[in-house]
């Protein structure tokens, strides 16, 4: 028994160890971060696919859950501004990179005949040119908006956490409804399901990284915690409809070949 318990003791300071090493090397945010880049590959080849699909005038040419963009930019813009004001490089790489994907490909898939050339798209295209060249400069100068947002980082910072939690209640929720349906009704794609896959693994390694360096008060962790909840539960919910949609697959399949196997029956009969 005493030796058991030697053994197990023995074993979480190895894996205590382990963990300490992987964190020194920064290995969980490297990780991350590689799979922000996968999921936002995947936004683009997402958008970019449905783009064409409108352009060929294809019937199916999928879509993003209504307001699912709204709210991702939402979720992203404060994390955003924490990391500039925490200087930490993950969250500034990471989120400002999405952020622009996201905006990006939003504007790509909202055109509904392929086309940019209107009115709303130069003014979206105006008004975030504006905000990127414009905004640093306000910044740079400005000493009262540098001490407005340095005195409150807190705020700020938990702000993306309520945004989170905003983002997992409807934007994560609608996503979870779209893809359960999606399978259930014999869809078989998987781009969506995986980059929902991609984003649990992302946010869980950053919150393992945020929690065990800064405390689970930190409210990145918070963020990273929360997000990885949610895309759980559409991935819990995508397998579900994956489950219902093989076995209504597998009922109408058999009752159509009991069907079939009765015609041949009644043919051999009359024969």
């Amino acid at each position: 028994m005493i030796r058991e318990m030697m053994d197990i003791k023995a074993w979480m300071l190895g894996a205590d160890e382990l963990l300490q090493t992987i964190i020194y090397f920064n290995g969980f945010l490297l990780t991350s971060a590689f799979l922000y880049v996968v999921y936002d590959l995947g936004l683009w080849n997402i958008g970019l696919k449905r783009h064409a699909g409108v352009v060929r005038k294809d019937k199916d040419v999928g879509q993003f859950p209504p307001g699912y963009f709204i709210m991702l930019a939402v979720q992203l813009l404060p994390l955003t501004v924490t990391g500039f004001v925490r200087h930490d490089t993950f969250i500034m790489a990471t989120r400002l990179t999405t952020l622009i994907t996201v905006l990006v490909v939003y504007a790509i898939s909202a055109s509904k005949d392929g086309t940019f050339d209107t009115t709303w798209y130069r003014v979206w295209i105006l008004f975030w040119i504006s905000t990127a060249v414009i905004g640093p400069m306000i910044y740079v100068e400005s000493i009262k908006l540098q001490s407005l947002v340095q005195n409150n980082e807190r705020i700020i910072s938990y702000s993306s956490v309520a945004a989170m939690i905003l983002f997992v209640i409807h934007g994560q929720r609608v996503a979870a409804r779209t893809l359960f349906h999606h399978f259930m009704n014999g869809n078989y794609s998987l781009k969506r399901f995986s980059l929902q896959v991609v984003r649990f693994v992302g946010f869980a390694l950053q919150a393992i990284h945020y929690g065990t360096v800064y405390g689970l008060t930190d409210p990145v962790f918070q963020q990273g915690a929360i997000g990885a909840g949610g895309a759980m539960v559409v991935v819990i919910w995508s397998i579900i409809g994956m489950i219902i949609g093989r076995a209504a697959y597998k009922q109408v399949n058999g009752i159509e070949k009991r069907k079939e196997l009765e015609r041949v029956r009644e043919g051999t009969a009359r024969v």
